[in-house]
């Protein structure tokens, strides 16, 4: 709009600016469930979002040219064009240079998906037919819930942006996400279990007591004193991890597999 002595902006933020780490513009993806603008990248909604991809290079101040554009996307990163959420579309691991970018993505995907579902009514349907006596049931439906781990995953993301997780623990949680993306969920809890628990393929360690909460969905373990910590704890992501499980219960509520086989009891 032309104003006398110049123009007025159009937007209160500097536009078509990549944030360092991220592979498009703020506000490139609007979620549905949330109402929010957030990165088409990661799907990510607070514009301090950790960063979820390797910066090839820092974008120069001020408008970015459609050269500029293509020199700071991530390498093979492909950029979602629609701006609605389906909870059941997931991004292709090849559409990410780096596990820690496709762990991130994956995680927000979920947490997002659990906030749609709500909105949508989808969680209540499945709480009145196939959830009924569910024992999460009422944690599923909980906003409240979502909200928190929402919360958790931001935290999650800026430890994995930070590079807290060890390359084995990121490709561990890299192969449960691409297992809960098939919907193979039993994999995808062989995987977790692994990973809270321990196995001797990955880890020297051994618990000496393991106590599985179903209700919470949690694994504590104790370790015995000389053997170090647990991979999990050094990086100071176990809650995440749970939480990690929990949205993987989400999902296969609503996005059961066909084969009951590949479903959790």
């Amino acid at each position: 709009m032309n104003v006398e002595g110049g123009y007025l902006a159009t937007s209160r933020y500097v536009e078509d600016t990549y944030s360092p780490g991220h592979a498009s513009v703020w506000g490139s993806w609007y979620c549905t469930a949330t109402r929010s603008w957030g990165f088409a990248c990661c799907r990510a909604l607070s514009r301090d979002a950790a960063p979820c991809c390797h910066v090839l290079r820092q974008p120069a101040s001020g408008a970015a040219s459609a050269s500029d554009a293509g020199a700071n996307k991530l390498k093979g990163d492909k950029i979602p064009t629609t701006t609605t959420f389906d909870p059941a579309v997931w991004r292709d691991r090849s559409a990410f240079e780096t596990p820690e970018g496709f762990l991130a993505w994956c995680v927000r995907h979920l947490v997002q998906s659990w906030q749609a579902w709500l909105t949508d009514g989808s969680l209540e349907t499945w709480a009145r037919s196939a959830g009924s006596g569910h024992s999460s049931a009422a944690a599923f439906l909980s906003s409240k819930c979502a909200a928190e781990a929402s919360q958790c995953v931001e935290d999650f993301c800026r430890k994995i942006a930070e590079r807290r997780l060890s390359a084995e623990l990121v490709r561990k949680l890299e192969e449960m996400c691409i297992s809960i993306s098939r919907r193979e969920y039993t994999h995808a809890y062989k995987v977790y279990m692994d990973v809270t628990i321990g196995s001797k393929k990955w880890q020297s360690n051994l618990p000496c007591m393991v106590n599985f909460s179903a209700s919470r969905q949690d694994t504590e373990v104790q370790w015995t004193p000389d053997s170090g910590a647990n991979p999990v704890d050094e990086a100071g992501v176990r809650t995440h991890i749970v939480l990690l499980r929990r949205l993987t219960s989400v999902a296969q509520a609503l996005l059961p597999n066909g084969d009951p086989s590949k479903n959790c009891g």
